[in-house]
């Protein structure tokens, strides 16, 4: 993700790519802006990206479909227009680092609003139809779309995995494993989303019909040149709100470090506040301004 370089005298800590500041480095967990990786070679996920045709797309489907009933169906699914999470953030890899808190907001398909906290510093990102900005420290600090729209997806990702069984092109059964003492069955799973090819693969559980984990990997642009973007979410606990079934305990790894995101409130299907993701009329000062 490429930005500008700060203009300014900054504290220490790490740069947020796309972002013209410098956040101590907890801020870089999940939930922020997205850390560049170097170019490397993919490990294939799927060796057979054909047509959904035959036997073994039948049963994916069917697995499909199981899944969205065991998370409330896809009417209800579907029905959630609107839906807002807070959670805490705890880094595994760093055991000297606090906890961070957030909370973000969807409403639609076309507004999304992540606030990060961490002490006293707050990094606030809106995605709001065409529009996207970050506002770190007073300071507003304009994006284009399409380098923040993968930040709002893997949020997604985290917090509503039923999604994943809806977008995606192709869902191909692949097998059944045993791992950690459970039976999953696997799909593989490709398409765009937001223009990014991404390639994954869903571990569903064959008792509760709940996805346990998902792995992916894209291509995306860093300041080095494309490179592969991977990354595993494991759902470790859910619980039933307003109708559907909802990870409480998350464990993320992307780019060498691990989160633990445990949700600590949620609402789902009622009105959000339009003024979160209206930028403020005043513009903010360039970096070095009194």
């Amino acid at each position: 993700m490429r930005g500008p370089a700060s203009s300014g005298p900054s504290p220490p800590g790490v740069t947020l790519p796309g972002v013209a500041c410098r956040l101590p480095l907890p801020a870089l967990l999940i939930g922020l802006i997205l850390i560049a990786t170097l170019p490397v070679q993919p490990k294939a996920l799927s060796t057979d990206d054909g047509d959904r045709t035959g036997p073994a797309v039948s049963q994916g489907h069917a697995l499909v479909e199981r899944s969205l009933r065991a998370y409330g169906g896809e009417a209800r699914i579907l029905s959630l227009n609107s839906f807002v999470f807070a959670y805490r953030i705890e880094s595994p890899s760093q055991p000297d680092s606090k906890p961070l808190s957030a909370k973000v907001y969807f409403n639609d398909s076309d507004q999304f609003r992540s606030e990060v906290q961490d002490g006293d510093l707050t990094v606030v990102t809106v995605l709001s139809k065409n529009r996207g900005w970050v506002e770190v420290a007073g300071t507003m600090l304009s994006r284009p779309v399409k380098q923040l729209s993968p930040l709002r997806n893997e949020t997604l990702s985290l917090l509503r995995p039923d999604l994943l069984l809806l977008i995606f092109s192709r869902y191909r059964y692949s097998t059944r494993i045993r791992e950690e003492g459970q039976s999953l069955e696997q799909l593989e799973v490709t398409g765009l989303v937001d223009g990014e090819y991404i390639r994954g693969r869903l571990s569903i559980n064959l008792d509760t019909g709940l996805i346990e984990k998902y792995q992916y990997e894209t291509e995306r642009a860093t300041r080095s040149g494309a490179g592969i973007f991977r990354g595993e979410v494991r759902y470790q606990d859910y619980a039933k709100i307003h109708g559907l079934q909802s990870p409480r305990k998350v464990l993320s790894r992307k780019t060498g470090v691990t989160s633990q995101i445990t949700v600590t409130g949620a609402s789902l299907g009622q009105p959000i506040d339009p003024n979160l993701f209206r930028e403020k009329e005043t513009p903010s000062k360039s970096a070095g301004e009194p």
